[in-house]
C-alpha cells in the first residue's frame, strides 16, 4: 500500500495542478507549436513531418502508418507496444529475452532484440524528433501523446543509421496558448491503478507557455513465484518454507512513474524555441518468466515445469532464503528491474525568411537500469546473471530547410551522436556449460566501459517538374567509431583466474556509409497517389559485447539493406474510404544476430558463449494493406494486414543456421483490426462500443530456430465501452484486454549448448478489466 500511496499521491499533485490550469477552452482543440513537431487532424488525415516538413500522410510517399493520440485512446493503447503493433509487418515487443524495461522492435523483419547499448537497433525509436539510442527503457508509456508515426522500411537518408528496418516516433502534446486540461483515473482487475494527468498554462500572454503532464500506474504481477520443496515437498531439490505459504513473490507487476514538462517561448515572430523536460521511475516487478524445456543433466529427477497453461513457476534458486546461489556464492537476484531515465531536449525553430527556416534539436538523455536473467527460471542454475546497464547520450542535428520557388524543396542537415556507458554486473556458471557437464564453475564480475560517436551530413530534395509529380532524391554521409574496454574480475575482486587476459582489454570499431534514396510519386486525383522508390539503411557495426574469453572479442560489420518499393494512397467515396498498399523487396546483407554457440572461436566445446555477429544474407518480400471505412456517421471500422517472406541467401560458416531457417521476430503474417459504433443517447451522451483484434503467425526467438524458443500463432481480442457526456468533458470506460484470456508467450529463448539445453518463455499478461473516468477542463 505504501507504493499504492506515492502513485496516487504523485498522480494526485499533477492532477491537481492540471485543474488550476483549465478554464476556458473546448477539451477537443488541439495545442498550438511548432509545425515540426505538431499535427493537425482533419477527418481521417493527419499531418506528419517525415521528410521534414509538415504533410498529410496520404500525401506523403512513404509507408507510414500515423496514428493520433486520440486514436491510440480509444484502441487502449497505453505504451509504445500497444501503438506499433496497429501497423502491418511490425513486432514491438516489451520484456523480450527476459530483459525487463526493454523492446525488442522489428519492423519488416529487420530490427534488434538484444538490450546492451553496444548493440546497435534495427529500428530508430525517436521521442520529440530525438534519437534514443538505447533499447533498455524503450517501452515508452504514452503519457499526454499527440500522435506516433510508424515508418516501415529503411530511413537511411531521413533518419540515419540504426534505421534500417524503419523507424517509430512519438511527438508529446505541446503547449500553447488555450489553457486546457484532463484528469483520467482507472482501477481493475489485479489491483491495477493508474492516474493521468496534464494541463496548460498561460505564464507571458503571446511570449511563454507551459505544459505539465504526470502518470503513474500499478499493477499486481499476474505470475506466481512458488517455493519447490513447500509446493512439492522435494526437500532434496528446494528449500522449505517455514510459513504455510508456498508463495514467495510475484512477476509481471507494475511499479512506474512518469513526467513531463515543456516551455515554449515565442519572443518574436518566426521564432520558436521548445524545452522539454521528462523523468521515468519504474520499479516494476521482473518479467513473467516461466520454464518450458528441461535437461535431466541439471534437473535430475525434478520437475520444474508447473504446466503449460499455468500461472505459475518455481522460485530460481534454491538456497535463495540464504542469499546463496546453486554454486554457494553470494549471488541474490533482485526481484524487480529498477529504471531511471530522464532527459533534456531543445527545440528551435528560426524562419529566416519567407523561405528559408532553421531548426536546431538538441538533447542529453541518461538512463540506469538493473536487471537479471536466468538461463533456465527454476530452482538450479545454469546461468545466472545481473546486468547494470548505465548509459548517457547527447545529440545535435541542425537542419536548414528552403525551396527554389515552386520546382523544388530541399533540407540540408548535419547530425552529431555521442554516447558513454558502462555495462557491470555479475555471470555465474556453475558447469561452465561444457559438454559432459561440471569441471569448470565460472564466476565472473564486469564492468565494460563503451564509448560511441557518430557524425553524418545529409541533403532532402524534391523536385516537382509538373503538377501533381515528384521526384525525390536524397543522400547522407555517416561516420562511426566505437570504443571498447573489456575488464573480467574474480567476486572477490582480483583479475579472473581463468578470464584474466580480459583486463583493460581495449578493442575499438571504425565505419563509413553512404546511404541513399530516389523515388517517385504522381498524384492522379485529389484523392489516389502512386509512389515507387529505392532507399538504403544500415545498422551499424561494432565488437562482440560480451567475451568471454579474447578469441570472442571479434569485430562484426554493418547490415545493409536496400529496398525496392512501390505503392498507392487512396481515399474514395467522398473520403469515407481509405485504402493504402504498398509491396517491397529487400536485399539484406550481412545480418547481425546473437548465437548462443561460438564453438569455432572458443576454447572448448559448448564453451560459454553469446556472440553478436554477421551470419549471412537474405532476401524479404512483402505486402501491406491498410484500410478505414466511415460508411455511416458514428460508424468506424480500421484493418491492416502485413505478408512476409524471408529467405536466406547465405549463410556464414559455424552460426549453426541453415538456410530454410528465419529471423528472430519475424511472422509470415500480421493482422489487426477495429470496429467502432458510436450512438447518441439523446440529450444524456453517447455510447460507444468498440472491438479489436490482432493477429500475428508464428515467430521464432532465437537466431538458431529451435522449437522450443518457437511461438504460435497468436490471436488477442479487446473490447472497451465509452460514455461520453454532450458536452464531451467527461468519460467513463469499461475496458476489457485480452478478452478471451488467452494464454499466450510474449517472447521465447532457449540455451542450445548441449547438455545444458533449457528454454524459457515470457508469458503475456491474461484478460485485465479496467474501469476509468476521464474528466477535461473547459
Amino acid at each position: 500500500m505504501k507504493i499504492k500511496s506515492k502513485l496516487l499521491l504523485a498522480t494526485a499533485s499533477v492532477a491537481g495542478i492540471a485543474v488550476s490550469f483549465a478554464t476556458s477552452v473546448a477539451a477537443q482543440s488541439r495545442p498550438a507549436g511548432d509545425d515540426s513537431t505538431n499535427d493537425t487532424v482533419t477527418g481521417n488525415e493527419i499531418v506528419v513531418t517525415a521528410q521534414f516538413r509538415a504533410q498529410s500522410v496520404q500525401d506523403t510517399p512513404l509507408a507510414i502508418s500515423a496514428i493520433s493520440g486520440d486514436t491510440l485512446a480509444q484502441k487502449g493503447a497505453t505504451d509504445i507496444t500497444g501503438a506499433a503493433n496497429l501497423a502491418p509487418n511490425v513486432q514491438l515487443s516489451g520484456n523480450a529475452g527476459n530483459f525487463g524495461g526493454m523492446a525488442a522492435i522489428f519492423i519488416r523483419g529487420v530490427g534488434q532484440s538484444d538490450p546492451h547499448f553496444a548493440v546497435e537497433p534495427g529500428v530508430g525509436m525517436y521521442v520529440d524528433d530525438v534519437y534514443f539510442g538505447v533499447l533498455t527503457g524503450s517501452v515508452f508509456d504514452l503519457l499526454d501523446v499527440d500522435r506516433v508515426e510508424v515508418l516501415r522500411g529503411p530511413q537511411g537518408t531521413l533518419a540515419g543509421k540504426n534505421s534500417i528496418g524503419g523507424s517509430v516516433k512519438l511527438y508529446s502534446t505541446r503547449p500553447g496558448p488555450d489553457t486546457n486540461g484532463y484528469m483520467e483515473v482507472g482501477y481493475g482487475s489485479r489491483n491495477s491503478l493508474y492516474g493521468r494527468a496534464a494541463g496548460n498554462l498561460t505564464l507571458i500572454d503571446g511570449k511563454l507557455y507551459a505544459r505539465v503532464a504526470a502518470g503513474a500506474q500499478y499493477s499486481d504481477g499476474y505470475m506466481t513465484r512458488l517455493d519447490y520443496a513447500c509446493a512439492t515437498g522435494n526437500f532434496a531439490n528446494g528449500t522449505q518454507r517455514t510459513d504455510v505459504s508456498c508463495k514467495i513473490g510475484e512477476q509481471g507487476g507494475k511499479r512506474v512513474f512518469t513526467a513531463r514538462g515543456t516551455l515554449l517561448f515565442t519572443p518574436s515572430d518566426g521564432v520558436k524555441d521548445t524545452l522539454i523536460v521528462d523523468v521515468t521511475r519504474d520499479r516494476s516487478q521482473n518479467p513473467a518468466a516461466k520454464t518450458t524445456v528441461q535437461s535431466a543433466l541439471w534437473a535430475g529427477t525434478a520437475n520444474y515445469i508447473t504446466g503449460a497453461h499455468s500461472y505459475t513457476n518455481y522460485e530460481d534458486y534454491i538456497s535463495r532464503p540464504t542469499g546463496g546461489s546453486a554454486a554457494g556464492h553470494a549471488f541474490v537476484m533482485p526481484d524487480t528491474t529498477p529504471l531511471d531515465a530522464w532527459g533534456v531536449t531543445n527545440l528551435l525553430n528560426i524562419e529566416l525568411s519567407d523561405n528559408l527556416k532553421l531548426d536546431s534539436i538538441t538533447a542529453y538523455r541518461a538512463s540506469n537500469v538493473t536487471f537479471s536473467a536466468t538461463q533456465d527460471a527454476a530452482p538450479a542454475s545454469i546461468v545466472d546473471q545481473i546486468w547494470k546497464l548505465d548509459h548517457k547520450q547527447f545529440t545535435q542535428e541542425l537542419r536548414l530547410s528552403g525551396d527554389l520557388g515552386e520546382f523544388v524543396d530541399w533540407t540540408l542537415g548535419g547530425y552529431y551522436y555521442h554516447a558513454s556507458g558502462t555495462s557491470g554486473g555479475r555471470v555465474n556458471i556453475p558447469g561452465g556449460l561444457a559438454v559432459g557437464g561440471g569441471g569448470l564453475n565460472l564466476d565472473i564480475l564486469f564492468r565494460d566501459p563503451v564509448k560511441t560517436e557518430s557524425k553524418s551530413a545529409f541533403l532532402h530534395t524534391v523536385f516537382h517538374p509538373l503538377a501533381g509529380l515528384n521526384l525525390t532524391a536524397a543522400v547522407r554521409y555517416t561516420d562511426d567509431r566505437k570504443d571498447f574496454t573489456f575488464n573480467r574480475y574474480d567476486p572477490n575482486g582480483s583479475p579472473h583466474p581463468l578470464l584474466g587476459a580480459l583486463l583493460d582489454f581495449p578493442v575499438s570499431y571504425k565505419g563509413d556509409r553512404v546511404d541513399y534514396r530516389l523515388g517517385l510519386d504522381y498524384a492522379w486525383s485529389d484523392g489516389f497517389m502512386t509512389y515507387a522508390q529505392v532507399s538504403t539503411g544500415y545498422k551499424g557495426g561494432g565488437v562482440n559485447p560480451r567475451p568471454f574469453f579474447t578469441t570472442q572479442a571479434l569485430p562484426y560489420a554493418p547490415e545493409k539493406l536496400t529496398a525496392y518499393e512501390v505503392g498507392f494512397k487512396s481515399q474514395l467515396f467522398d473520403r469515407r474510404f481509405t485504402l493504402n498498399m504498398s509491396a517491397f523487396l529487400n536485399d539484406y546483407t550481412d545480418l547481425q544476430a546473437q548465437l548462443k554457440r561460438c564453438d569455432s572461436i572458443s576454447p572448448f566445446p559448448g564453451a560459454p558463449c553469446n556472440q553478436s555477429t554477421n551470419v549471412g544474407d537474405a532476401r524479404i518480400k512483402g505486402v501491406e494493406l491498410e484500410a478505414s471505412l466511415r460508411p455511416v456517421n458514428g460508424l468506424s471500422i480500421d484493418a491492416s494486414v502485413g505478408y512476409l517472406d524471408f529467405k536466406y541467401k547465405r549463410i556464414n560458416a559455424a552460426t549453426n543456421i541453415t538456410l530454410d531457417m528465419t529471423n528472430v521476430y519475424t511472422p509470415k503474417w500480421t493482422a489487426a483490426g477495429g470496429i467502432q459504433y458510436t450512438a447518441d443517447l439523446g440529450g444524456t451522451g453517447s455510447l460507444t462500443p468498440r472491438f479489436d483484434v490482432s493477429y500475428r503467425s508464428r515467430v521464432e526467438g532465437d537466431a538458431v530456430n529451435v522449437a522450443a524458443s518457437s511461438l504460435t500463432p497468436r490471436t488477442l481480442l479487446n473490447a472497451s465501452l465509452l460514455w461520453s457526456n454532450d458536452s464531451e468533458d467527461w468519460e467513463a470506460k469499461l475496458a476489457v484486454t485480452n478478452l478471451t484470456d488467452k494464454f499466450y508467450y510474449q517472447s521465447a529463448y532457449a540455451q542450445p549448448s548441449a547438455p545444458y539445453f533449457a528454454a524459457v518463455g515470457i508469458v503475456g499478461e491474461p484478460r485485465r478489466v479496467m474501469f476509468s473516468i476521464k474528466r477535461r477542463f473547459q
